[in-house]
């Protein structure tokens, strides 16, 4: 729902464009301020905004237009900070993993279960607890407890990047899959 209305004012937001512009040509500053007066209440205050952190909200945003591109329901709830003591270079890496991998995966199912699902917050000031679900085609390979790539032979690259991050850190992360839904649970130290 949040990406359509995002859509819709995009839409509306040309629209109203093209009137400015055109007042704007006849010169009617009056016209202009009345107009803008009224649409600025019409306005929804939705956009595609996660968080507070610059760079994770970047991130977000990029991950959401491409699940919006594929049709898959992306719902994020990202409390966090515009300062945060982790290495946001690595955060960002983190979340760039995880919701790759969330959307690889969820393209290959069918499009009436398709799903991501992500929740960050806080806990007691120090630690950062992350949790991505998505739904997968119910194909997923170990081998030696390490994920194997769907993309070409070889170990999965981006769930070894978390780990190590997070191993890094001090955290701990958790991988799991049952029923067509996989989980990576992810605790990093802030």
């Amino acid at each position: 729902m949040a990406i359509e209305e995002a859509r819709q004012a995009r839409h509306d937001i040309r629209h109203h464009f093209v009137r400015l512009s055109t007042l704007a040509e006849q010169g009617d500053i009056e016209k202009i301020k009345e107009y803008l007066s009224a649409a600025t209440g019409k306005i929804s205050d939705y956009n595609l905004h996660f968080c507070e952190n610059q760079a994770v909200d970047s991130v977000f945003g990029y991950y959401s237009t491409i699940a919006e591109r594929e049709n898959i329901p992306f719902h994020a709830l990202v409390s966090l900070p515009a300062d945060l003591s982790i290495d946001e270079i690595n955060l960002c890496l983190v979340f760039s993993n995880l919701l790759e991998n969330a959307i690889q995966a969820s393209v290959k199912t069918e499009p009436a279960r398709r799903k991501i699902n992500v929740e960050v917050y806080p806990h007691h000031n120090h630690l950062l607890l992350i949790h991505v679900e998505n739904t997968f085609d119910g194909k997923i390979q170990q081998k030696n407890n390490i994920f194997q790539s769907s993309k070409h032979s070889g170990n999965g690259i981006g769930i070894e990047s978390v780990r190590h991050i997070t191993d890094k850190n001090g955290g701990a992360c958790d991988f799991t899959y049952k029923d067509g839904i996989f989980s990576a649970k992810i605790m990093l130290r802030i």
